[in-house]
């Protein structure tokens, strides 16, 4: 981890025993308990490393018990007259997995220093047996409702007798160690953001009876105060720097005012190296020059006994678990170190600007202003009239005024968005929308089994169109706006009269279909399924006239060129087909995505294509030559959806979370983040004039968002 430092890293050979530790290490004296989770059997063994670099298997869970993602901890030893005896706990379950709770005491396998043998000094050591109270009734930690698949727990207390235990969705829980029962619960005010193995330390204080917790996990940073005296839990924020809140699954340890943040997972599939730094007591992010030698998250970190060494075991990278074991010496943490200039200074002007947007209430990205004002060449004097409103503004409180919004949008944006209408109906996840032609309706699909058409003006649902038998993948208005197809899991396809709501066809075939288009001139229909093959379909009769054939691998997006001559298809075999609409034939191979491709559209007047990979780029390609002519680069690895406006001007996009991006397509940066839902996105759809916006997302909910421009307001 550190060049500089070689001597102090030392590799350990763990090939024997070496899966996802996902933060289960525990020290015991002079070595570490590692609870091996994920095996293929899901049955787990403990097994242990001394500092002298071996492995020693001690005991196997018993076969009734089913782990994932389960926690365990060591306990005090107030009540045991042999100091070198380890209480261990362990707990986990869901509403999926039997709940379990059982308890170990351990005893050290590799040597007894007294010279007793161990079975004369102790009853039950080194295996898992049931956790029992005084009077040896078995207790289970835990009701039915909590899910302890992602949990993680510290012991604090004045007795060291309380358990805090946080876990999913984002809850936390007090459970006292002597009584065998809850005396708190509470809801982390994580703003919707579910807790998935958090960093979860406990915080030294001076007062015995006032307990101080803090986690992290991706954008949710909190410091969490329990008072033993009067059973309470108080909560207060805590700032995540911007280039972590991505990530979580991250290894941790606390090493005094310090907390060592080791790689991470991001929600888009992204796998960090990056190695951070939290000083607890000046609440100050640092990102340390010093990275991991690999990607990696789902680690162990732990700090030995003496505090001399900091040991990363186990994990994943970005394909699969890794064999690695890491050792670091502490000093090399502990003292001030010389941080990236560069992303300091970045990263105290995005603390000003989230400190500015919370004081005024708005959501616009000051943090661009700087480019966006270069490229549209403003007057000084004008610069200084918007910054001027701005500090006028945080000084005298007088709120803002709609001439603040003329003025930014005057200048800095030539579209702002803003949330319209939220549309409430569905009872699953909302799985795609669309707007009708004449931009009168939207027609949505979900999970629910439903097609569901809404009146844009009202917002009010307008039809519900139930004959699915499985979830609706895609639903689309025909060019006229008079019918509506849909694609549902159940290998069916089935064409709906929007004025009656009536079935007029359903098609049935061995497929699933997963998505489709209409042609311009409504004549045809193009549908792609789990086969690698493309559809054309009469709609008159609805009957298959053409396939199309040619990708290796899953077919991801197809579209109509705007003549309707052609057709452009997106792959998992990392290419982009053109294809002759008459002939059949493949006209244009586009290569250059090293990643999948997700999806593959042409702009309004058919001159270009936009493309989305997961190798987090979003690509520009003129159609005659095959060439790409731009490459934006996004921060997220999933991509999952992206298109031109009609003006060709603007791309909209999103990804595997809850936000959706807006970027300007000759600048090459992204000039809006619109933020509403509280789930990943799953669909977007811009109206025909280009002033309105429909999404939908696995929060159940349609969000309408309408344009703000200097020339009109909706």
């Amino acid at each position: 981890m550190n060049p500089s430092e070689n001597k102090e890293k030392e590799s350990v050979n763990s090939n024997t025993y070496s899966q996802n530790f996902l933060k289960l290490c525990v020290l015991c004296q002079s070595h570490f308990l590692l609870p091996n989770v994920w095996f293929i059997s899901m049955r787990s063994s403990f097994v242990v490393v001394i500092l002298k670099r071996d492995y020693k298997y001690i005991c196997s869970y018993p076969d009734d018990v089913e782990l994932c993602g389960h926690c365990v901890i060591k306990r005090a030893n107030n009540n045991e007259t042999n100091a070198n005896n380890i209480n261990l706990l362990s707990f986990g379950g869901s509403e999926l997995t039997k709940r379990h709770t059982l308890m170990m005491k351990y005893v050290s396998v590799w040597d007894n220093e007294e010279g007793n043998s161990i079975e004369e000094t102790i009853i039950n050591f080194n295996q898992w047996i049931p956790f029992t109270d005084n009077n040896n009734k078995p207790i289970c930690i835990g009701s039915d409702e909590d899910n302890y698949k992602e949990a993680c727990a510290v012991i604090g207390g004045i007795n060291n007798h309380l358990l805090f235990i946080t876990h999913y969705p984002y809850n936390i829980s007090v459970f006292n160690l002597s009584t065998f029962q809850f005396i708190n619960y509470g809801i982390l005010p994580t703003d919707n953001c579910w807790i998935s193995y958090p960093c979860f330390v406990i915080k030294a204080s001076k007062d015995n009876l006032k307990n101080e917790m803090l986690l992290f996990c991706g954008k949710t940073g909190l410091s969490i105060k329990y008072d033993e005296k009067d059973n309470t839990l108080e909560y207060h924020k805590l700032r995540v720097c911007s280039t972590i809140r991505l990530f979580c699954h991250y290894g941790y340890v606390c090493m005094n005012d310090i907390v060592l943040f080791f790689g991470g997972w991001g929600t888009n599939d992204c796998v960090s190296n990056v190695i951070y730094k939290y000083y607890i007591n000046e609440k100050k992010w640092i990102k340390c020059k010093h990275t991991l030698p690999m990607p990696l998250y789902n680690c162990a970190a732990i700090l030995n006994e003496d505090g001399m060494y900091v040991h990363v075991i186990g994990g994943n990278n970005e394909e699969d678990s890794v064999f690695t074991h890491m050792k670091t010496n502490a000093k090399i943490w502990m003292k001030d170190e010389e941080i990236e200039e560069r992303w300091d200074l970045e990263e105290e002007e995005k603390k000003q600007i989230e400190e500015i947007k919370k004081e005024i209430g708005r959501d616009f990205d000051f943090n661009k202003l700087k480019v966006e004002v270069n490229f549209f060449e403003l007057k000084l004097k004008e610069i200084k009239t918007i910054i001027g409103y701005w500090y006028r503004l945080l000084f005298t409180k007088m709120g803002w005024i709609d001439d603040f919004d003329i003025i930014i949008l005057r200048y800095i944006l030539l579209k702002y968005f803003k949330p319209l209408k939220v549309l409430c109906g569905h009872s699953g996840y909302v799985n795609s929308v669309k707007f009708s032609p004449d931009g009168t309706k939207i027609v949505s699909s979900s999970n629910d089994n439903t097609v569901r058409i809404w009146d844009i003006m009202s917002g009010k649902e307008i039809r519900v169109l139930k004959g699915h038998s499985n979830y609706v993948i895609n639903a689309i208005f025909s060019s006229d706006s008079t019918t509506i197809i849909s694609f549902a899991n159940d290998n069916t396809i089935q064409f709906w009269d929007v004025e009656s709501g009536l079935e007029l066809k359903k098609l049935e075939g061995p497929w699933s279909t997963k998505s489709s288009r209409f042609s311009p001139d409504g004549n045809t229909l193009v549908s792609i399924a789990n086969d690698y093959i493309i559809r054309l379909w009469d709609v008159s009769s609805k009957e298959e006239i053409k396939k199309f054939e040619g990708h290796t691998d899953d077919i991801r997006d197809v579209q109509f060129s705007p003549d309707g001559h052609s057709l452009v298809s997106a792959s998992n075999d990392k290419a982009i087909l053109l294809w002759n609409l008459n002939t059949g034939e493949r006209i244009k191979k586009l290569t250059g995505h090293p990643g999948y491709v997700i999806t593959a559209k042409f702009s309004s007047d058919g001159r270009f294509i936009v493309s989305c990979s997961r190798d987090k780029t979003i690509r520009i390609w003129d159609v005659m030559s095959g060439k790409t002519m731009k490459i934006l680069d996004v921060p997220f690895l999933w991509m999952t959806d992206v298109k031109f406006f009609p003006d060709n001007q603007t791309l909209i996009s999103f990804s595997r979370e809850e936000k959706i991006w807006l970027w300007d397509i000759q600048i090459g940066i992204e000039i809006q983040i619109l933020e509403g839902h509280s789930s990943r996105v799953t669909g977007v759809d811009i109206s025909t004039d280009g002033d309105t916006i429909v999404s939908c997302s696995h929060d159940t909910t349609i969000r309408l968002w309408s344009c703000y421009s200097i020339n009109h307001k909706k």
